[in-house]
């Protein structure tokens, strides 16, 4: 049976690229065959040529190209559609990722200081709902009925209590289209439940925490990875941007690793990485599948953002992670502020994972842990707890999958 996949799979984001190698696995190993729609608005393109070295981002279109059976590229919703046709689509899995980020009307408009007046603000096709097709706005256009699930979907903070009448009813209208839909953490939970017929909506894991058993191609071996990047065997990476993070505290990180004759080095995002002073570092380009062996082989990873952390869980890896992620709402005029928590998807992970002592939120703005704080956490790392959640996650992991193909109408 021909399954297509419909995510974010050829962005130049690690993660991105995983999760998708992860479900075209899971269809492989099904016996079906997969085939990743391949959906790229120009818009959102230039907005990571823009973000993204050119090196990188060409490492990933590489990768999409080489190791991803994608159909030929699609601009527009008239493209979705006549890829479906032309490739004998028979079922539709969208996920996981945030296909379900939406920016409310209400939120376009900032004020402006300098013109002193309210200015609009850039929003991409994929944060519109305008021939967006992950709120299935393809879907009544088919020339036949094919069911379609969400898998494992976010909707990265959408604040969807802003939503008027007509958005709410475009939601409504689009998210029923699917058979079932799932999310990743409880924030999307709660969006989905109240924009759709949707009740008791589960929440379930990203694709990646079975990264080790749907992977099709090669994960280099710890030597491997040793020797290309000239490593000693117990590195610690440490990968921030510059949005929140000191340099300083950074070098400080780096030399209390030092104390306990750890190799400290820096791991870049792909928008590069921040020179803190530390003389071992990973540059660009970087292959997802190195990206991930790297962290998969490390000895610990402190750092931003979450598919390193769910890399880390999986592969039981010590790590901290410092959160960026979660909405923060302004009360009493916006005199005061009240940071959201649940809404980090990372947050819900680690939560669950009953590892919330091993999470920062930068939001919070309560001091950070000290450098030497980390470390000791690194050191005394509970690889039990994340060896038997990482397992449990496995294997809701296959069972949700499982039913999602029972939805779709496959039985085999």
């Amino acid at each position: 049976m021909k399954i297509g996949i419909l995510t974010y799979h050829c962005v130049p984001n690690f993660g991105a690229q995983l999760q998708t190698i992860s479900t075209v696995g899971y269809v492989k190993k099904m016996g079906h065959d997969p085939i990743v729609l391949h959906w790229y608005p120009q818009d959102l393109e230039d907005m990571y040529v823009e973000r993204i070295p050119e090196i990188q981002v060409k490492e990933h279109l590489n990768f999409t190209n080489e190791v991803l059976p994608v159909s030929k590229l699609c601009r527009s919703e008239e493209d979705l559609l006549e890829v479906i046709e032309e490739n004998h689509i028979e079922a539709i899995i969208a996920g996981s990722d945030a296909l379900f980020k939406y920016v409310p009307e209400v939120c376009r408009k900032r004020f402006s200081k300098k013109k002193f007046s309210y200015v609009s603000i850039k929003v991409l096709s994929v944060e519109d709902k305008h021939a967006n097709p992950f709120f299935c706005d393809y879907y009544t256009k088919l020339h036949r009925s094919i069911p379609i699930c969400a898998f494992s979907v976010s909707s990265q903070n959408c604040p969807y209590y802003l939503l008027n009448k007509n958005e709410r009813l475009y939601f409504y209208e689009g998210i029923n289209h699917y058979k079932s839909v799932t999310v990743r953490d409880e924030w999307t939970k709660e969006m989905v439940e109240e924009l759709s017929k949707f009740r008791n909506v589960k929440i379930t894991p990203d694709p990646v925490f079975s990264f080790n058993t749907n992977c099709y191609i090669s994960i280099p071996t710890k030597e491997d990875i040793l020797q290309k990047f000239n490593l000693k065997a117990n590195y610690v990476l440490l990968s921030f941007s510059s949005k929140y993070m000191k340099r300083s505290y950074i070098k400080k990180l780096a030399e209390e690793l030092e104390r306990y004759e750890v190799e400290p080095v820096i791991f870049p995002m792909p928008e590069g990485l921040i020179d803190a002073g530390v003389s071992k570092r990973i540059e660009l380009p970087l292959s997802p599948i190195d990206w991930y062996a790297l962290i998969k082989y490390a000895k610990g990873y402190i750092g931003e953002r979450m598919h390193p952390i769910v890399v880390s869980i999986h592969n039981s890896t010590p790590f901290f992670c410092f959160d960026e992620y979660g909405t923060v709402s302004k009360k009493m005029g916006g005199i005061f502020k009240e940071y959201k928590q649940e809404s980090s998807k990372t947050y819900h992970i680690l939560k669950a994972a009953s590892l919330i002592n091993y999470l920062y939120a930068y939001k919070t703005k309560m001091q950070y842990p000290t450098p030497r704080e980390i470390i000791r956490k690194i050191m005394s790392f509970d690889y039990e707890k994340c060896r038997l959640f990482a397992q449990s996650y496995n294997i809701l992991y296959n069972e949700s999958m499982k039913q999602v193909f029972i939805d779709l109408g496959i039985t085999k």
